[in-house]
Order: C-alpha cells, then structure tokens, then sequence
C-alpha cells in the first residue's frame, strides 16, 4: 500500500472537515426553511376565515400562536446574523 504524502493527507482531512460543516449548514438553513414554511402555513389558515377572530375562546390560543411566532421570528433573526458556521 503506497504511503499519501502527509500534506496531502492533511489537506484531505482539512477539506473533509470542511465538507462535514457545509452539508451541517445546508441541514440546518432547511430546517429553517421548514419553519417558516410551517409559519406561513399556520397564517394562513388562520386568516382565511375571519370568523376565527370572532370565536372568544380563540383568543388565547391566537395570542400563544402569536407568541410562538414572536420567538420563532427572534430565532430565525439572530440565525441569520451568524456568519460562522
């Protein structure tokens, strides 16, 4: 078995590291995606029929899904201000 050069073996763990960190991004910017998709989705059910906001017992319930997209929103700001992986 022929011995790799050290330089190229440690170039190739160097961009092996790499590879593992960019695919780790791509997982979680999906995630991210999902999310929001999931939001989106979440609105728009709850906006389609305006007999929703109408319901007293809803309010709570709106104001928690309200909430939730408060804290959803923050997470994804702050996720999109992280420039390092």
């Amino acid at each position: 078995v022929p011995q790799v050069h050290p330089y190229a073996k440690m170039a190739l763990g160097v961009l092996s590291s790499a590879a593992k960190i960019i695919l780790a991004q791509v997982v979680r910017d999906k995630a991210v995606l999902e999310l929001l998709k999931k939001i989106a989705e979440v609105y728009s059910f709850i906006t389609q029929d305006d007999m929703l906001r109408r319901i007293s017992s809803m309010r709570d319930i709106l104001a928690k899904i309200s909430e939730q997209t408060r804290e959803c929103a923050n997470f994804i700001k702050k996720y999109t201000e992280t420039k390092n992986f």
